[in-house]
């Protein structure tokens, strides 16, 4: 359903063409898309890792794909319980020029369009990830897009609000892309399954409070089990701060105990995620974290480290991901 490439800027084309022809065989469509995120692999080469996420198409499940100007940019989800729509690698029409506010206007019309045609709004919008060549650049001014978007919505209002799962982070798209994003909507058709509720952690407070538009987690309620998607975590205390500057293990080890009380408040634990990228500074991170994993004995989490910058200059070090906790007594 969603598909995450991650590897050398440079090498897309090889390591795109690899993919299709490994596919083919295994799927009747060969234009399942994908998205591929230009990074640097922590353990060299060209290639840093790919992230799946499938379902089993059974009697009463139905999966297509989603176009867009007759290019395959998703796919869709029929069940007799939800409606999904999984978008890959979306960029918008205005991908040329210096604009980050075009480019999100853009891709904000597409994913609209996209939406509608499967009887959605943006209150069904469960997780973003959002990749910017140029993080350290655009991110502030994005924020405030977004949150603008956002109120246009009714994610947000004096009230209330509700915020999908994020991940900003920094990712290479192809030339003159700014910006990119892959997402997940769900609509439930019944009461419980497919439900979706909002993640909450008691050491970092909800990042609305200091002007990032973005929930700490969602919870996507299935039959057997819940899918917990875990927005980008860093070193920030609960007043938006970044915590131990210039403290590499500092800052792994909060940010690993941040998800850990994530997790815990649906009754989870690190060991039941699934998918986790581990986005690292530099070398002395990278291999700061290596040590810190096997030190805790967390080395069978299926972490894939890539080199990022992450939102802030001062962060070192930022993990997403999504948990699979099964339901007791199923």
């Amino acid at each position: 359903m969603l598909e995450k490439v991650y590897g050398l800027r440079t090498a897309r084309e090889d390591l795109s063409s690899i993919r299709n022809q490994a596919i083919k065989p295994l799927i009747k469509n060969a234009a399942v898309p994908f998205t591929y995120i230009g990074c640097t692999p922590c353990v060299g080469g060209k290639l840093a890792g790919v992230q799946i996420i499938g379902f089993v198409q059974t009697r009463n499940v139905s999966i297509g794909t989603i176009t867009l100007d007759g290019k395959p940019v998703g796919r869709s989800l029929e069940t007799d319980s939800f409606r999904g729509i999984y978008l890959s690698g979306v960029t918008g029409a205005a991908n040329k020029g210096p604009s980050i506010a075009k480019h999100s206007e853009s891709i904000v019309e597409q994913c609209r369009e996209i939406f509608g045609r499967y009887g959605m709004t943006a209150q069904n919008i469960v997780r973003t990830w959002i990749y910017f060549p140029r993080i350290l650049h655009w991110y502030k001014r994005f924020l405030k897009i977004r949150a603008r978007f956002f109120r246009e919505f009714g994610l947000i209002s004096d009230n209330k609000h509700y915020l999908p799962a994020s991940t900003g982070i920094q990712g290479g798209g192809r030339p003159h892309e700014e910006i990119f994003l892959d997402l997940i909507g769900f609509a439930p058709k019944k009461k419980k399954v497919g439900s979706i509720s909002t993640m909450r952690s008691e050491r970092q407070d909800e990042a609305v409070k200091y002007g990032a538009t973005f929930s700490r987690g969602m919870a996507i309620e299935m039959e057997e089990a819940s899918l917990l998607h875990i927005s980008g975590t860093a070193s920030i205390n609960p007043r938006g701060e970044t915590v131990y500057l210039r403290d590499e293990q500092g800052q792994i080890t909060e940010t690993l105990i941040d998800i850990g009380a994530l997790l815990e408040s649906r009754k989870a634990r690190l060991q039941d995620l699934v998918i986790t990228t581990a986005y690292c500074k530099d070398r002395k991170t990278y291999e700061m974290f290596r040590d810190v994993v096997k030190y805790l004995g967390f080395d069978d989490i299926p972490f894939i480290p890539v080199f990022a910058d992450v939102c802030r200059d001062n962060l070192l070090f930022e993990i997403d991901g999504i948990a699979v906790k099964q339901h007791e007594g199923r």
